[in-house]
């Protein structure tokens, strides 16, 4: 019973983040703003539900629905602000978006302030070390591992090999392209790697233990590229890259190693046109 009562709950808030993101990019402005009333109610209800002992609702469902508030918030704020700016690039596209990404301090923010206010310190906000040891191919568990340095370069050649193959090399302004990457890549990295495995994974690890954090802020993660241009199913395929990163970020105690990863793969992107 416990078994079934325990899994019943990481659906519920895998189901709870997975909507929130989805639903916050599927949808025009005014929607969104709808769900986040809708979930702001949900939230104050289940607290006083809690707080007269009558409802069977989970502490962990309740942080849950909280932290999917911060993220519809954070996202709201981040989409319209890189909007503006934008707009306000128009007739300079690729700067446009690779200075857009800044907005995603925004995001980030609701983060922060409920972290300052609460008094909690995140897991993964942290430098981390390259010497701990991972898994090949579960992370936690399997036949192969090797410390996080050695697992990270053999990932980042293979990566580049692959995409190579993607690349135009002599396509004209080459080098200005290659100015772009290195300007999106590193803005979108530290940002991104800041608040999907800084806040969101730590504070699901925190209260869920290493898999259930793990899987919920992978997929997150994975599902939030949508409003970027990418179909669902590439977004899928970008879950299983966060779980990967965020994994790399949960064996290494921090953010560097599972940085310089994002901050290579978006060069990659960019160079092999996914991005601008």
């Amino acid at each position: 019973m416990l078994v079934r009562k325990r899994a019943g709950e990481f659906a519920i808030r895998f189901m709870l983040m997975s909507a929130a993101i989805v639903w916050v990019q599927w949808t025009s402005l005014p929607m969104p703003m709808l769900w986040l009333i809708g979930l702001a109610l949900l939230v104050y209800m289940l607290y006083r539900l809690g707080s007269f002992s009558l409802s069977k609702i989970s502490n962990s469902i309740r942080e849950t629905s909280i932290l999917a508030l911060l993220m519809i918030i954070g996202f709201i704020l981040y989409y319209l602000c890189g909007e503006m700016i934008r707009n306000s690039l128009i007739d300079h596209k690729a700067w446009g978006i690779i200075l857009s990404r800044l907005s995603l301090i925004l995001f980030v923010l609701p983060f922060a302030i409920t972290t300052m206010f609460i008094r909690e310190k995140p897991l993964y906000l942290a430098k981390g070390t390259w010497m701990t040891t991972i898994h090949f191919p579960w992370i936690f568990k399997g036949p192969i591992k090797d410390p996080i340095w050695r697992f990270m370069l053999i990932f980042l050649v293979i990566i580049c090999a692959i995409f190579s193959f993607f690349i135009e090399w002599g396509q004209p302004k080459f080098l200005v392209l290659v100015g772009y990457a290195l300007s999106f890549a590193l803005i979108n990295s530290i940002l991104e790697e800041l608040l999907w495995r800084g806040f969101i994974l730590s504070y699901f690890v925190s209260r869920f233990g290493d898999i259930q954090g793990l899987i919920i802020a992978g997929t997150a993660f994975g599902l939030y590229h949508y409003h970027l241009g990418f179909s669902w199913l590439v977004c899928l395929l970008f879950s299983l890259f966060g779980i990967m990163m965020g994994g790399v970020a949960i064996r290494s105690l921090g953010l560097l190693p599972v940085t310089i990863m994002h901050f290579v793969m978006n060069i990659l992107f960019v160079l092999s046109g996914m991005i601008l």
